[in-house]
């Protein structure tokens, strides 16, 4: 089934949101980690699960566009490996908000699973270089905010950087988005060069 208008707004307006709330989550995790209580931990978690929320439907939305309005299907296993990476990263955050050994444990484990997802997302995005089209004018853009957001997360220490990558790269997907909803499929079929 093919993704529709409605579907690609609600998509580019949960990537908006997602990159809004990328930088103020990262700023308030770092002080919510100095306050001890339950009300702290839980608002980390209640920050962990909408992002992840919000990952996962734009994630999938774009898996969808690409696969109906372009018929690529390239990316298909790296996205699957980023949904399931990011359902690991948001557990392991999760677990993390525990206190003593576990605590230092799932921290270790989520520093491990962010390189992982650093790999990921580099080897997405140039896979998706690959893409025909040119993702309404945006695909190097993405890609290449894409591929720095991942060498910074590969890094670690480069994690607040990767972040604001992250977030342009979420601002300019949602722009992917709303331009997709703009068109029809046959508009797109109108205006693709004759190969």
């Amino acid at each position: 089934m093919a993704i529709t208008k409605k579907q690609l707004d609600l998509a580019g307006w949960c990537s908006i949101t997602n990159a809004l709330i990328a930088i103020p989550s990262l700023a308030m995790s770092w002080f919510l980690d100095t306050v001890k209580g339950i009300g702290p931990r839980l608002s980390q978690a209640i920050l962990t699960v909408v992002g992840l929320g919000l990952f996962l439907y734009v994630i999938y939305s774009l898996r969808r566009l690409l696969n109906g309005r372009f018929k690529f299907h390239d990316v298909d296993i790296y996205i699957s490996l980023m949904i399931w990476g990011n359902i690991v990263l948001a557990i392991l955050s999760l677990l993390s908000l525990g206190t003593g050994k576990l605590e230092s444990f799932m921290e270790t484990l989520t520093v491990a699973a962010l390189i992982v997802f650093g790999i990921l997302s580099i080897m997405f995005a140039t896979r998706l270089l690959r893409l025909s089209g040119n993702l309404y004018g945006l695909l190097k853009a993405f890609c290449y905010t894409t591929i720095m957001s991942g060498i910074c997360l590969v890094t670690v220490f480069l994690l607040p950087v990767a972040i604001l990558a992250g977030a342009v790269a979420d601002v300019i997907l949602g722009v992917v988005f709303f331009r997709a909803a703009e068109q029809t499929p046959q508009d797109e079929i109108l205006s693709a060069p004759i190969e």
